[in-house]
């Protein structure tokens, strides 16, 4: 008997690119398995890691039925103290935060709740690769707005404001930026800020690597300028400044009526985030002053080995990231396209990722991430070197 055939996809899902950081992991990952000593330079684990915390485990045995689909009350309340310490920001933690499944299932939520079909939303080219299909399945145009190497990818509020049209709803922000590794300044995010006020726009705001900002720059939320607050999704994540990427746990901090909405796709999507992993950031928020100091040390650290073995190799470019844990290198003095660098590299046992994953203004760069270990980096960075010697 012939199979029955499979019933017809949509091309939803089907028509989505692939992630770029993921397949350099997944690349690693195959080569590895088949014996081939590869140091992934593309992503990884953080180190130091996150302090044991065993009390959560106890914790665990005690949810017998699902938690708050907005999260666990004293974690919202210890967010709100935390935006209010960082930013100034005042959040009511009860109808204005959202803890969610790490920031990427926070994205989605926010974009449904403020896009109909076939809106613009501008994005930052380069930007992270998962806001464009992020965009797409909420229905919406990702409108890429080019941050130009030859102007040390600055945001220039008026190449937003060309591309504004009568569709245009939104602004994704990233800052300090994946992957540039800038900070950008208060100066140039009054200006999306202004735009966002004139056009009556909504802004999603990444905030995720906050905590890891260097030589006397300062992460400014665009929600703490005049008239923004009651139009930005300020997005964070424990992931970064935490070192828990296998936590999944993010957070929302927004205007009631959109907060109310994300709830709404919580309760039929995830219910909620796992409690036990919400007291584990809980406990993580505890530990959070010394931990920023230990790991920030750790960072300077390895971005200046980076810094210094990345000089030493010919026609390639790079100055030290203003935040972020990623060195973003010019690679095209060596070769065309960023990714025959990484395929290049590979071969000499280092991975990297090519900067034409993050969009068409970052080609000719690779990203380098510096979040394992420093062994790890400096073996890493002595393989670069051998293979563009």
């Amino acid at each position: 008997m012939k199979p029955a055939s499979t019933p017809p996809l949509t091309s939803r899902l089907a028509d989505l690119p692939p992630s770029g950081t993921i397949a350099v992991t997944g690349r690693v990952r195959e080569l590895r398995a088949r014996g081939v000593d590869v140091v992934n330079l593309g992503g990884g684990l953080a180190e130091p890691s996150a302090p044991c915390l065993a009390e959560p485990i106890a914790f665990a045995a005690s949810c017998n039925v699902g938690g708050h689909p907005a999260g666990e009350a004293d974690l919202r309340a210890a967010l709100a103290s935390k935006l209010l310490r960082d930013q100034g920001l005042t959040y009511d933690p009860t109808s204005e935060i959202v803890v969610t499944t790490g920031a990427k299932q926070a994205v989605l939520p926010a974009l449904l709740s403020f896009l109909e079909h076939r809106d613009e939303v501008l994005v930052l080219d380069p930007c992270w690769v998962s806001y464009a299909p992020a965009i797409r399945l909420a229905g919406g145009v990702a409108v890429p707005v080019s941050l130009r190497a030859e102007d040390g990818f600055r945001l220039d509020a008026s190449a937003f404001a060309q591309a504004v049209t009568p569709r245009t709803r939104a602004i994704v922000l990233n800052t300090p930026h994946n992957p540039t590794g800038r900070v950008f300044t208060s100066h140039e995010l009054a200006g999306v800020a202004a735009l966002a006020r004139a056009r009556d726009l909504w802004v999603l705001s990444d905030e995720s690597f906050d905590k890891f900002v260097f030589d006397g720059h300062r992460h400014v939320s665009i929600a703490t300028f005049d008239g923004m607050r009651s139009r930005t999704v300020v997005l964070q994540s424990f992931s970064k400044a935490f070192a828990l990427p296998g936590l999944r746990v993010g957070y929302i901090a927004a205007p009631e009526a959109l907060c109310a909405s994300i709830v709404r796709f919580n309760e039929h999507v995830i219910t909620c985030v796992s409690p036990l992993m919400q007291s584990v950031a809980l406990a993580a928020l505890g530990d959070e002053a010394a931990w920023t100091a230990q790991l920030l040390e750790r960072m300077r650290a390895k971005r200046e080995v980076a810094a210094q073995a990345l000089a030493r190799i010919p026609l390639l470019r790079s100055t030290p990231c203003q935040g972020t844990f990623y060195a973003f290198a010019d690679v095209r003095g060596i070769e065309p396209s960023s990714q025959a660098f990484a395929d290049r590299v590979l071969k000499a046992g280092v991975a990297v990722t090519p900067g034409i994953a993050f969009g068409a203004a970052a080609e000719g760069h690779v990203r380098i991430n510096l979040v394992g270990p420093l062994t790890d980096i400096e073996e890493g960075l002595l393989r670069l070197q051998a293979a563009l010697g």
